[in-house]
């Protein structure tokens, strides 16, 4: 066997070792849920003898899993629409214009991607305080929408660039204005960038625990990540009913990316093969 198929043959081997690590939480987490507590004990890593439901029935009516989805829901959908509409507005214009303005404003804008949101926890409490909005799911979303523009504005502004100035140019020949021609023409263009979008802000949003913790507090309803907090917090010793909140937590986001799966990869790609 040549280098280069030793070389294969060794990246193959770390590729899986690397899946096997990353799934094996998700597979002891898996084959739990639908274990007894006994069975969990006796042999945590084995595939359950007599699968059971009744831990997803109990963790469904104990946690009030509808409401921690509502309130989830509603937070990861508000937000991230919110940075789609705004970032791929302020995109389109800094790419189009490419003046000294909008090139400063996109750099300025791009400094948050280098500073972690936790960082910024301490004075947004303190900022959402100051305007009220502390304890709010609207200052909650205040905050999604400052601490995930950056990354997202990233993205757009990769893609539009990609997109010939010739479509634009065309429908201003033709009376459309920059609004109609942004909206009609351009942002379905966009479709496999939003999709990344949408997968990427909903997953970190979905799944942040921290930032509702402390900012919507235990006044303003709990989210799907708080709730699960405080259920684990209820049944420490009961790791079946652990385990199946966890894996009800996971379904949506699971279901969400599935769904769009393919755009995702669409978009994660079409920057290296559009000039």
């Amino acid at each position: 066997m040549n280098k280069r198929g030793i070389g294969q043959w060794i990246r193959s081997i770390l590729i899986a070792v690397f899946g096997l690590v990353y799934l094996f939480p998700l597979y002891i987490a898996v084959v739990n849920s639908f274990k007894s507590y006994a069975d969990i004990l006796k042999s945590p890593l084995a595939l359950p003898s007599h699968p059971t439901m009744q831990n997803f029935v109990e963790a469904f009516h104990s946690s009030n899993i509808l409401s921690l989805y509502g309130t989830s829901i509603l937070i990861t959908f508000s937000s991230v629409a919110m940075l789609i509409l705004i970032s791929s507005t302020a995109a389109y214009v800094i790419i189009r214009r490419n003046n000294g303005i909008c090139k400063f404003l996109y750099a300025f804008a791009l400094i948050g991607i280098m500073v972690p949101p936790v960082v910024t926890l301490v004075p947004s409490i303190k900022t959402l305080s100051m305007l009220h909005l502390l304890y709010k799911p609207s200052g909650l979303l205040m905050f999604y929408g400052g601490a995930y523009f950056s990354t997202t504005i990233f993205l757009y502004t990769g893609f539009i660039n990609s997109i010939p100035v010739s479509l634009d140019e065309s429908a201003y020949i033709d009376g459309a204005n920059t609004i109609t021609i942004f909206f009609r023409i351009i942002f379905p263009l966009l479709k496999p960038c939003t999709a990344t979008a949408v997968i990427l802000m909903g997953m970190w949003i979905w799944n942040d625990f921290l930032n509702p913790m402390y900012i919507l507090g235990s006044t303003a309803g709990r989210t799907i990540t708080t709730g699960i907090y405080n259920a684990i917090g209820a049944y420490t010793s009961q790791w079946n009913l652990v385990f199946a909140n966890v894996i009800l937590a996971s379904v949506p986001i699971i279901i969400l990316y599935l769904s769009m799966q393919k755009q995702f990869m669409s978009g994660l790609t079409a920057g290296a093969v559009k000039g």
